[in-house]
């Protein structure tokens, strides 16, 4: 094997490590699509529970049902799950609501202990208007 050949095979398999080596480290690329739909998921809930909790604010009552939330000031569409189902939102109580989704995977390790963490399906995140804004 002459040396221009050894150089070109070291590199070819050089390249082919690190682009290994950045797919086990970064995830595949749907991998990765599908953390971005569960970081926009949570997003999305964010601005669900902040609806109910500026109509809680302005009416001291929760809103009944989702559409109730869409108030043309704070929120003025509901939000739509990227798989195309509605988020759900309920009040549990006359102070309590929860909204709720199904994730695809589930949060990320460095996230474990913030509100927002979650395992891959369905999850609740329960609120008490009461109790500061998260």
């Amino acid at each position: 094997m002459n040396v221009p050949t050894f150089a070109a095979v070291g590199s070819i398999a050089a390249v082919t490590v690190a682009v290994v080596t950045g797919l086990l480290v970064a995830g595949s690329p749907a991998e990765q699509r599908l953390l971005r739909l569960d970081d926009r998921r949570v997003s999305d809930l964010r601005q669900l529970s902040s609806a109910a909790q500026f109509q809680w604010e302005q009416n001291q009552t929760l809103p009944a049902s989702p559409a109730a939330l869409v108030d043309g000031r704070y929120l003025s569409r509901l939000p739509v799950d990227p798989a195309g189902q509605s988020y759900e939102y309920r009040a549990t109580g006359p102070r309590a609501f929860e909204v709720c989704v199904v994730f695809d995977r589930p949060s990320r390790p460095e996230l474990v202990g913030d509100f927002w963490f979650h395992e891959a399906g369905r999850k609740c995140f329960p609120f008490d208007v009461t109790e500061s804004r998260r």
